[in-house]
């Protein structure tokens, strides 16, 4: 018989988690993977200095406010001591995060700032009115990685391309890092493929037939076949690490699933206490 392979890739609640990042950052020395997530309390001081921010930035996503938030609110994100660096050079560091361990931290400095509890309104399809429920943000399930190695994975070309002077076969992929939602402008963005490449641009870090982990260009994966394209956009969605940013329940006997607005003005807002 057949051995199964063992998952490299495991789950928990965030309640089990704690303040661990669930892919972590790998030091100057490429000898250890550190997970320790550190916050500043939030009084009046920090969200005095949150708002100039938010006036400062008008124009920017959701995703570089969030950066800002980190940068403000944490002390320390895996190996990197916030405490006397600039808020810029903290951005740039949470750019280069994987985007599931942004995210954690994220749901957890709401957790710690505000509590678990958080209020969903949403309108089922089989009834005309709204249902609210106060649902319990340590119960979100979160993917994990133990190593860093755990978080690569291989994606073989139904229709191979030319990259180079060479025929590409095979991609080797991994977790998308933080710029890439950071670059996309989520509120007024249309063009779903723009969106696709964005993260397709971000995961892939290498081709097999390439002697080094060279990732390709926009230009480059031209190329590309509309079923790759959508074999590896779910691929990307469905192997992605971090916390589920869903609500799962039932009303009346139904079961429903119910995304979390993770918009700053929602997650963060008095209405959401």
């Amino acid at each position: 018989m057949k051995k199964e392979k063992k998952s490299k890739t495991f789950i928990q609640t965030i309640k089990e988690r704690g303040p661990t990042l669930p892919i972590g950052i790998v030091d100057p020395s490429g000898s250890s993977l550190h997970k320790d997530i550190k916050l500043r309390p939030w009084r009046m001081k920090e969200e005095r200095e949150l708002g100039e921010l938010r006036d400062k930035h008008k124009d920017s996503t959701i995703a570089s406010y969030i950066s800002m938030v980190l940068g403000t609110m944490c002390t320390k994100l895996g190996c990197h001591d916030f405490s006397n660096i600039s808020l810029d050079q903290k951005r740039l560091i949470i750019g280069q995060m994987y985007m599931a361990d942004v995210f954690y931290a994220y749901v957890w400095l709401r957790i710690n700032s505000l509590g678990a509890d958080f209020p969903v309104t949403f309108n089922p399809p089989w009834s005309n009115q709204e249902i609210k429920i106060a649902a319990d943000l340590n119960s979100v399930e979160t993917a994990c990685a133990k190593e860093i190695k755990d978080i690569h994975w291989n994606y073989k070309l139904v229709n191979p391309i030319t990259m180079r002077g060479k025929e590409i076969t095979e991609f080797k992929m991994t977790q998308q890092r933080w710029y890439s939602l950071e670059s996309i402008n989520t509120t007024n963005s249309t063009n779903q493929t723009i969106t696709k490449q964005s993260f397709l641009l971000a995961s892939i870090m290498g081709c097999k037939e390439l002697d080094e982990d060279i990732a390709p260009t926009s230009q480059e994966l031209d190329e590309l076949t509309k079923l790759d394209l959508e074999r590896l956009s779910f691929l990307i969605d469905d192997k992605a690490l971090g916390p589920k940013m869903v609500i799962e329940g039932s009303h009346n006997g139904r079961e429903f699933t119910t995304q979390i607005d993770w918009g700053y003005d929602n997650f963060f807002a008095v209405s959401s206490v």
